[in-house]
Order: C-alpha cells, then structure tokens, then sequence
C-alpha cells in the first residue's frame, strides 16, 4: 500500500489479466488536478466511456480493454472534466474532541448498548480512569444504560456494544453522493 497526498493507494494486482484488471486502483483527478479520491478502474472505465473524465497517465506497461466497438488503454489516473466542488471540511479522527450533539446526531439518537432512544453519552473508558472526550470513547447511551454501566468499562458491566464508536465520516458519504450525480 502507497500513501502520496494525503490518499491510501490499494497495491497494484502483479500481473493484470482478464480477471483482475476490475479490481486495479484508478487516481481519479479534479478538473483543476486536485487528487480526489481512488475508485476501482472498472468504475475509472464508466467514467471515461461516458465522457465525463479523461486519461491523464496509461499504466505501464499498457494493458488494452476491449470490447466490440472500442479499445481503451487501462489508465492509472484520470481526470475529471468538469470541477466538483468540495467544501472545505477539517479532518476529524476518532482521537478528535467531540461534543454531546454530535455524538448523538453520528448516532442517530440510538442507544450503544441497547439500541432505544439517548439523550445522554456515555465514555467507554470513564473518565474516572483516563477516558478522554473523543469520537471513539463517546457512545450515545439511554438513563437506563448510562446509569448501569456507572463507571465501568463494558466488558466489566457486562454490557456489549452494539457498534463501534468512531468520527463520523461525512467524506465518504459527499464521496458517494457526487458518483450518483455523475453517474446520472
């Protein structure tokens, strides 16, 4: 795995064959060339098919797609032709603060233990013994559960998580949301 900019590049298949090639890691460029995000080349190849990007770099050494009418080179970055803006966001992780309410909204208003409704949080690891106020120790939690589990960890209250805390990931969901709009 390959980190540049920011982004995580998935390795490259040894030798791309008829099988494998869908599963290569494409860069997919803004049109101003900012790196966006890395898509499978099977999704890289709808996109370019469509108009909607264009090749910038072929992969090395050239691996031809075919199909009745056409032949594509695999591409290994593509570009976008017209901009998608993206609103400025600050990075958050789950070692990030978080505050009441958006441990609530990430969580939907849903208990971490026992799935009905919260209007508290609760610190996995309390706070009586170190537990900080992070995306990944906060879980909403009912009166109910908050006050059984009191000061222990989970697994001393014999209480079981229903999910993992951890920073919301609004990046991922406007990722998915700008595909739709261009795969329209």
């Amino acid at each position: 795995m390959v980190i540049a900019m920011g982004i995580r590049y998935a390795s490259t298949p040894a030798a791309l064959t008829a099988d494998n090639w869908i599963h290569t890691p494409v860069l997919v460029l803004n049109a101003s060339y900012e790196a966006l995000h890395e898509i499978p080349a099977e999704r890289a190849v709808v996109l370019l098919t469509a108009a909607v990007a264009e090749p910038v770099v072929e992969r090395e050494p050239r691996f031809a797609i075919r199909s009745q009418h056409m032949e594509l080179a695999l591409p290994e970055v593509i570009r976008l032709r017209h901009y998608v803006y993206l609103a400025h966001e600050v990075l958050v992780h789950d070692e990030s603060r978080a505050t009441l309410a958006g441990v609530l909204r990430r969580d939907n208003f849903r208990c971490g233990y026992c799935a009905t409704w919260a209007r508290t949080v609760d610190h996995v690891r309390p706070r009586s013994r170190g537990g900080p106020n992070t995306w990944g120790n906060l879980i909403a939690a009912c009166g109910p559960c908050n006050a059984a589990k009191a000061d222990r960890t989970p697994e001393e209250a014999g209480m079981r998580l229903l999910w993992e805390p951890r920073a919301p990931r609004h990046r991922e969901k406007q990722q998915r949301r700008i595909w739709k709009e261009l795969a329209a």
